[in-house]
Formats: structure tokens, sequence, C-alpha cells
């Protein structure tokens, strides 16, 4: 009857009550339960995927305004995905949505659903020049524009270990933004320092991927008994892997 308590307070216990206590933050609520809605917030399933109560689902860390914001550390077992990300309101960084495992929590609404496969290439490595590059402007792009000052490009370069030499600079910021409106492009950056990537590469699953709700809704499990669905499965990648061109295939024109 009271297994899910249990479950709650061993999670907590586990990590211990300072512990979750310093993961929620100065901005956190200090609750791991929705006081609008009743159920678990964002803190307490990152408590319960990841091993902290951080209340972020960005990689590392964001300074806002002098405020250290925690987020995920690193590459999780288990990945997360949700709406809010499509309707803008969050964005999941790469650690939550390719996990080392091909399993996922996604958010809705409402409720929480499970995603898995049993497809081991659907797992994105973590050590790819793309995530380093993708990592590290993230960084100065807080808000996901997708561009950055160009006042922070020699900040950019530094964090990723390149040469900050001021004429080295100010000849990338011209081969960078040679428009001068003053911003530099996550595509652009990318183009230079990861040369040979493709954008818009996707990688399917061969095989077929399951999918279970994890909340015995009635409209999703009747006779309160899980369901399982099951659909075909890809992961979109952008300049994940170096671009090669297709072979070239042999052309017979008619007589």
């Amino acid at each position: 009857m009271y297994g899910v308590l249990s479950f709650l307070y061993s999670a907590v216990l586990t990590r211990g009550m300072g512990n979750v206590t310093g993961d929620l933050g100065a901005m956190g609520d200090n609750s791991l339960i929705d006081s609008t809605f009743g159920h678990g917030n964002q803190s307490l399933l990152n408590l319960l995927l990841t091993g902290v109560a951080t209340t972020n689902v960005f990689d590392l860390s964001k300074d806002v305004a002098g405020l250290t914001l925690i987020g995920v550390q690193k590459q999780n077992d288990i990945g997360f995905l949700t709406l809010l990300e499509a309707l803008r309101y969050l964005k999941v960084g790469h650690f939550l949505k390719c996990p080392k495992f091909p399993i996922w929590v996604v958010g809705s609404e409402s409720h929480l659903s499970l995603i898995f496969s049993r497809d081991m290439s659907l797992c994105v490595s973590d050590n790819t020049p793309f995530k380093t590059a993708r990592t590290a402007f993230d960084s100065f792009d807080d808000e996901g524009n997708g561009f950055i000052p160009v006042t922070e490009l020699p900040k950019l370069l530094e964090k990723l270990d390149m040469v900050v030499d001021p004429d080295y600079v100010e000849f990338m910021k011209e081969r960078l933004d040679p428009d001068s409106t003053g911003i530099v492009l996550f595509n652009a950056f990318v183009e230079e320092f990861v040369p040979g990537a493709w954008r818009n590469k996707m990688r399917c699953s061969s095989t077929r991927s399951s999918r279970s709700s994890t909340q015995r809704l009635k409209q999703s499990n009747s006779d309160r008994k899980v369901m399982f669905k099951e659909g075909a499965a890809c992961i979109y990648m952008e300049y994940n892997q170096a671009w090669r061109p297709p072979p070239l295939q042999p052309h017979f024109s008619g007589s």
C-alpha cells in the first residue's frame, strides 16, 4: 500500500536530506512535490533519474546574473524528453537527450511515459567534436538563440583550448561575421571548426522500439494493465557525425 512512498523515502535518504536541499538550490521551493497539481516535480524526477535533485535539465551549470544554476553534470544512463521543449519553455541538454542506454522518460502535459529500444545504435557517443563545440557554444548562448555576440568569441576559443592570439581572433571575427552584424552563428562556427560536419543527420533504428505508459491513466491502460505500443524510432542529430559524400552511381544513357 505504501510502496511508492517507501520508494520516495529511499531515494531521498540515499541522496541525503542535506544534499537534496543543496541540490534544490537558492531558486528551489525546497519541495519535491508540485504545490499546484500534487505530483512529483522536475527535481524529484531528476533525483530518480540521475541521483541528484537539481531543478534543471540543461548540461553542466549556467551563470545567470551572478547566480550559478546547476544542471545535469554528465551523460546519464537513462534519458529524458519533454513536450515542454517543443513549446519552448525549456531546453533539455545533451546529457539527458542522448543517454548511455536507449531508454527515455517522456513528459507530457499530464503524465509520464517510457520509450525504449534494444537497438544500442540509437545511443550517441558523448565524445564527439560536435558535442564539444555544442557544449562550449551553449555556455555563451543561454537563451538558445543559435548565435552569440562576436565579443564572446575569444572566450569561446579559450574554452575550447584554441588559439586566442589577438591577430588570429580578429581574423576569425571577420571570417565568422563578414557582414559585421556583431554576432557569430552556431552553424558558421561549427562549419569552421568542425570541418566536414553535416547538418540534419538522422539515425534510425532498424528494429522496432517499444513504448509503455508509466502512469495508469484509464484512457491509456485498460483493466489496470500497463499497455505496450510499438513503433519505429529515429534519433535526429545535427552536425553530429562527419559527412561523407555518397558513392557515385554508374549512369548509363540510353541509345
